[in-house]
């Protein structure tokens, strides 16, 4: 069911399968049945009221809506362009098309679906967010900026429209105008984590690393499965010689996401500093089978160290 705020993801909700007793017609399957009209309906009660009145545009929608929330997008088009047949201002029916099209990889059929919503609705903030969105992964920095400036300019307190223009701006280069641009969305939500993470990095790249390691700590505060925060910080600690702290975010990282090959060559890393160098060339090999490119001077560094570490064991068991 429909609601009149814009959404920047699909935001419906789809609740588990209910037996619909006592619906009769298809607007009481689309109700979900008066004994459960206080319950979203799901997509067998959807499913039902198109089959027994085809006509009902937002069965359509959020049919496709549910779709979407299952990653089944083909479906979720499809139900879409069906809700805009019979409703062809139907703005949030192209909302929702136009991100399954995108999740799609249909870049061209997604910027055409919200370029439809601005001729609709020419202050919906998040036609123009999306879009931008669309423009950032076809590589259209320019493009994309534009669109993200015009949703802050509708909504200033628009944390994420700041966010993803921050990094837009980070591909071109423009450090300071993408730190500022995470500074704000910080502060219009204190709960943006991505935020936090990606400003950590920008304070790790020009050195200020107590801001980076306080960034990377909100980061895992408020999200202590955040796999790949753990493991930049522990960046930060390698830079500091905080080699102690820097193996318990590794391993942290690690134990979140066993496929994190930077982890396990950072970890490498810090073993060798440890000189625990036989742990150092497991995870080395850990992370070269997982595709990490490691670097050949440092295989050398950790080779001669393993080598030296055996004859002074022979040595030491003659002696």
């Amino acid at each position: 069911m429909k609601d009149n705020g814009f959404r920047l993801i699909l935001t419906g909700v789809f609740i588990f399968s209910v037996p619909c007793v006592y619906a009769q017609t298809a607007q009481e399957y689309y109700n979900h049945g008066p004994i459960y009209s206080n319950s979203a309906p799901t997509i067998e009660d959807l499913s039902k009221a198109i089959e027994m009145g085809s006509n009902l545009a937002d069965a359509y929608y959020d049919r496709g809506l549910a779709w979407s929330q299952q990653g089944k997008y083909v479906e979720a088009i499809s139900d879409f362009t069906q809700a805009i047949k019979l409703n062809p201002n139907d703005a949030e029916a192209y909302q929702g098309r136009g991100s399954a099209y995108a999740q799609e990889g249909n870049f061209t059929g997604a910027i055409a679906d919200f370029n439809k919503i601005i001729e609709l609705k020419p202050e919906d903030a998040a036609a123009y967010y999306n879009r931008g969105l669309t423009y950032d992964k076809q590589g259209n920095f320019t493009g994309a900026i534009s669109d993200f400036t015009k949703a802050i300019k509708i909504n200033p307190q628009f944390a994420d429209a700041y966010h993803n223009r921050a990094l837009t701006r980070e591909k071109q280069g423009h450090w300071a105008e993408a730190m500022a641009d995470l500074k704000q969305a910080i502060e219009i939500n204190p709960s943006l984590t991505q935020a936090y993470y990606n400003r950590g990095i920008g304070y790790d790249r020009e050195g200020d690393l107590s801001n980076a390691i306080l960034d990377f700590t909100k980061a895992i505060t408020l999200n202590p499965n955040f796999a790949q925060a753990y493991s930049n910080r522990a960046g930060v600690y390698i830079q500091q010689g905080n080699f102690f702290d820097a193996r318990f975010d590794l391993t942290m990282a690690i134990q979140i996401d066993p496929k994190l090959a930077q982890a396990y060559n950072n970890r490498a890393i810090v073993y060798y500093q440890l000189k625990e160098y036989n742990k150092a060339w497991t995870d080395l090999n850990k992370a070269r089978e997982l595709g990490y490119a490691v670097n050949p001077e440092f295989i050398d560094m950790l080779k001669k160290a393993l080598d030296q570490g055996q004859f002074e064991v022979n040595k030491n068991g003659r002696s």
